[in-house]
């Protein structure tokens, strides 16, 4: 069966997918926090590493720029619609962020080594909302004198740095779909191939106008999702072939060209994990989808204990900011995100998409 044949309505573990990969990026982060030495949690140093050379906060990322990737094109496509999908994107991503800077920015006056009023005043207090809220200009990660003395000191909420390399992909989608080069796989896979060999050609290995090592990889991610889903009707999912992907991504991991092999494993494990039919689990969306919320909120609650109990236990840590953030993203889902989204289409703007969460 191809991957198309598997799209049918809603049965996929996509939001269940998401949530856990949000939990194993709080769990490597509480070792990373209490401790202040990024990759120390025991998943990453004693298997994923070794095997990989990444680490359990990077393998759940890809998984979500992955999704991200095939969902967005997807979405794109179902709408066929510039204006429908700037708008979807907009109320996915911004409501509930403006509300997670603002709370960084709350819990900040509370832990903060100024007076209120010098803490208010500062232009980098103003500065963090409006970096962070409007993605501009790139991510503030300071307030003025929050969380100076923790293990990993002064960044409030480090997650948010993936969230300039998802909206460039956006753009980008809305950039290839403008241009009809989404709505025919011939023409998408030539420029994704052309695009590949022009980022193994170039002296500062720029991908999609980005140009850090770790921003190409997930852009590299997002837009093997978009090409999973654009050739949905050819790419058949099995278990034999993740295994060849994954023998041949580990003989070639010393080899430059490496990023692509490994990038092709995890991209077709993704899907394989979402839709293969005797991997199905029981669907949590009744819960909501609450993954970007566990994403957003999770380090300024882990930064905060490390902050009220010095040399806090990594179990602890993991444990309260596990409870704290579920807690603060139910309420983000509920209060803030999902009512967004009821926002979607009060201007009929084409076809929407309504068979798989984007």
């Amino acid at each position: 069966m191809k991957i198309q044949d598997h799209l049918t309505g809603r049965t996929n573990n996509f939001t269940l997918m998401r949530f856990f990969a949000s939990l194993a990026v709080l769990y490597g982060h509480s070792y990373d926090l209490s401790q202040g030495k990024p990759g120390s949690d025991p998943v990453t140093q004693n298997l994923i590493y070794p095997i990989w050379g990444d680490s359990l906060p990077g393998i759940a990322v890809a998984l979500f720029f992955v999704t991200s990737g095939f969902l967005v094109c997807a979405s794109y496509i179902q709408r066929a619609n510039l204006v429908a999908f700037v708008e979807a994107r907009l109320l996915r991503i911004f409501p509930g962020l403006i509300v997670a800077v603002l709370f960084c920015i709350i819990v900040g006056v509370f832990v903060t080594t100024d007076s209120p009023s010098n803490y208010f005043l500062s232009p980098s207090t103003w500065g963090f909302f409006k970096h962070n809220a409007t993605l501009i200009m790139g991510i503030q990660y300071d307030l003025p004198g929050v969380y100076l003395s923790n293990p990993f000191p002064a960044s409030v909420n480090g997650s948010l740095w993936t969230l300039p390399i998802e909206i460039t992909m956006y753009f980008w989608v809305a950039v290839l779909g403008s241009l009809f080069l989404l709505q025919d796989d011939k023409v998408f896979n030539l420029f994704f191939i052309l695009l590949c060999l022009m980022y193994a050609q170039t002296e500062n290995n720029s991908f999609f106008i980005v140009h850090e090592p770790s921003q190409i990889k997930l852009a590299l991610l997002f837009m093997l999702g978009a090409f999973f889903y654009i050739n949905r009707s050819k790419i058949a999912l099995k278990f034999m072939t993740l295994g060849v992907l994954f023998v041949l991504a580990i003989l070639t991991k010393e080899y430059h060209f490496s990023l692509y092999i490994k990038a092709i494993c995890i991209a077709y494990f993704v899907l394989l994990l979402a839709l293969h039919p005797k991997l199905q689990l029981r669907s949590i969306d009744r819960w909501g989808d609450i993954s970007y919320g566990l994403y957003i909120y999770a380090f300024p609650v882990q930064q905060t204990i490390a902050h009220l109990i010095p040399k806090v236990q990594p179990m602890t840590m993991f444990i309260l900011s596990t409870v704290i953030t579920v807690i603060l993203a139910l309420l983000s889902w509920h209060l803030v995100e999902k009512p967004a989204l009821k926002l979607k289409g009060k201007i009929k703007f084409g076809k929407h998409f309504d068979d798989i969460r984007a």
